[in-house]
């Protein structure tokens, strides 16, 4: 790398999304916890998740990590949202400098789904694992060639070790 710009630095910003009526608890904690951090803390939230994929997360230990991810309009957001129809989500922008906290993780997909790699941002720097091009420069999204690899990005997560201090919000709504 020595020479060259740093790739992360194409990322403009991150999100995580959550439901509206979690935002009081993130001002009064003064950030975002993951979900296994709010258990202890006996912190109720409302999960983006339902039942089967948090039992997942605590299995694979994702419930540990704060999710970030790439791109507003989550393809999980469909979900959520047939799940519990009062689900008012909200898109927190996180700054990329979060990418340089220590144990920061990419992983090539949902956390806990089978087949997907998880490695530590550096790694995932090195290997070219986060596909930048279709994740900020335009293309055809009709492209069936395109299309795959823009839902697949899109379902890539950075995952942050417990906490995610407020510094970072770039967007959180006053009041």
């Amino acid at each position: 790398m020595a020479g060259r710009p740093d790739p992360l630095l194409r990322i403009p910003h991150l999100y995580h999304f959550t439901d509206v009526r979690n935002l009081a608890c993130i001002k009064r904690l003064e950030g975002l916890y993951s979900a296994a951090r709010l258990k202890e803390m006996r912190q109720g939230f409302h999960a983006g998740g339902d039942g089967d994929s948090l039992a997942l997360d605590i299995r694979s230990g994702m419930d540990r990590f704060v999710h970030l991810c790439f791109a507003l309009r989550h393809p999980m957001e469909v979900f959520i949202k047939a799940r519990d129809p009062e689900a008012n989500l909200f898109y927190l922008e996180i700054d990329r400098a979060i990418l340089y906290q220590p144990g920061v993780q990419f992983s090539t997909g949902v956390g806990y789904a089978h087949g997907v790699e998880t490695v530590s941002i550096e790694e995932a720097r090195d290997r070219e694992l986060i596909d930048y091009q279709v994740l900020y420069t335009f293309m055809p999204w009709g492209d069936p060639e395109v299309r795959p690899r823009r839902r697949a990005a899109e379902l890539c997560e950075i995952l942050v070790p417990d906490y995610v201090p407020m510094l970072f919000f770039r967007n959180f709504p006053n009041g």
